[in-house]
């Protein structure tokens, strides 16, 4: 019961993670990229915490932690902690150590957030309410299509969740995590799913995910995913997550300088306890990057399928790209790509792929990702949930 549930929201709950409706595209293609080196290298010792400590020591470096398995994080006190230029010579001391297996400096690395780029947020199909008590439930399509049979026209717009829903598949005994800018883990729509063994901030390095406000209001993304995912359901507030029983929790890691060792982290966290993980972000979707994991993350996937959910393996789903319209393809992002992920699409309402999308063959399932048809839309004012956005189809800014 547990591997078909698991096997079941891998597909179904985020169909509908690219559906934020900010335009971060133009945003994020008219900025420069340019990598930064930090004073953080990653080391293998084979030989266990001791020598690692020993070899610290003798190069006068601090030994901050064991990330996993053999590989540590060593601090350089003497190096800046954001320059533009590598400590090549540096490396090459640690990796020219007897005791050392491998040594990499870490650098930034460009992860844009993939949100649904829609022109018509404020429109939204109307329907009726029905089991649920949460306001916007009947705004739902995508769950439940409830068009009067005379638009019976008109192809089925919903995901067929109310059948598995019907079954008990409701995301129940699941454990979930965004891995992505943060989570509003105390927003009264997710409060009573959230769950802080899968959660963390590696941006801070504490227990608290919470993203950071500021007036633009920039990290919003990964609360909109997790209410996407698990929103409680018959709690009289906005909408209905399509785990709605699941645990929900957050990796705050895109709020800062990523690294392969950020990344690494994420992709690695609680990863015997966590089931699921979702990331809706990526290399640039510019049409000229490819790029995939680095060194520690590829290490960290095989970790989280070999060793997860009982010897299974986790769940990564990843969104697929938003560059369609720059003759992006999601070939060339090695996340989506990897053998260790299943990569979602969108599908527009006329059931057609969007303008924005990427088509490449590691796509596994598409989700519809916004629209309705003209006839059945009308204006929705915005609503707000505490501070944070959170989202469904419709927009809550």
């Amino acid at each position: 019961m547990h591997r078909l549930m698991s096997r079941f929201l891998s597909f179904i709950f985020l169909f509908s993670l690219t559906n934020a409706a900010i335009d971060y595209d133009e945003i994020n293609h008219n900025i420069e990229f340019v990598p930064e080196h930090s004073n953080e290298w990653v080391v293998r010792i084979d030989e266990g915490d001791d020598v690692a400590d020993l070899v610290a020591s003798e190069l006068g470096l601090q030994n901050r932690r064991k990330i996993f398995d053999n590989y540590y994080l060593f601090i350089n006190p003497y190096v800046p902690r954001r320059s533009k230029r590598a400590t090549n010579d540096f490396t090459d001391l640690l990796t020219k150590h007897e005791k050392v297996s491998w040594a990499e400096q870490q650098q930034s690395r460009n992860r844009v957030k993939r949100d649904f780029i829609d022109k018509r947020a404020q429109e939204e199909r109307v329907y009726r309410s029905v089991s649920f008590s949460d306001p916007k439930w009947s705004k739902e399509w995508y769950l439940k299509d409830t068009r009067p049979d005379t638009s019976s026209y008109l192809p089925k717009l919903d995901l067929h969740v109310l059948p598995a829903w019907a079954a008990g598949y409701t995301g129940k005994g699941i454990k979930v995590t965004i891995l992505d800018d943060g989570l509003e883990w105390n927003n009264s729509d997710i409060l009573a799913n959230y769950d802080p063994k899968a959660s963390y901030d590696l941006n801070d390095n504490d227990d608290d995910p919470s993203p950071r406000y500021d007036p633009t209001n920039e990290n919003k993304h990964g609360t909109r995913c997790a209410g996407e995912v698990a929103m409680v359901a018959n709690n009289s507030i906005c909408g209905v997550g399509i785990a709605y029983n699941a645990k929900i929790g957050g990796i705050r890691m895109l709020d800062g300088h990523v690294t392969d060792r950020v990344e690494a982290e994420a992709i690695a966290f609680n990863h015997k306890y966590i089931d699921i993980y979702s990331a809706s972000w990526g290399p640039n979707d510019d049409g000229r990057t490819v790029e995939g994991p680095g060194t520690l993350a590829s290490a960290a996937f095989i970790k989280g399928i070999t060793e997860g959910r009982n010897g299974k393996g986790v769940i990564y789903v990843w969104a697929s790209g938003n560059g369609g319209r720059r003759q992006d393809n999601c070939n060339c992002d090695g996340y989506t790509g990897s053998i260790y992920t299943i990569s979602i699409s969108s599908a527009s309402e006329h059931q057609q792929s969007p303008w924005y999308a990427e088509r490449c063959p590691s796509t596994m399932a598409t989700t519809y990702s916004s629209g309705a048809y003209k006839d059945q839309k009308v204006h929705i004012p915005t609503i707000k949930t505490t501070a944070i956005s959170i989202l469904t189809t419709f927009r809550f800014d």
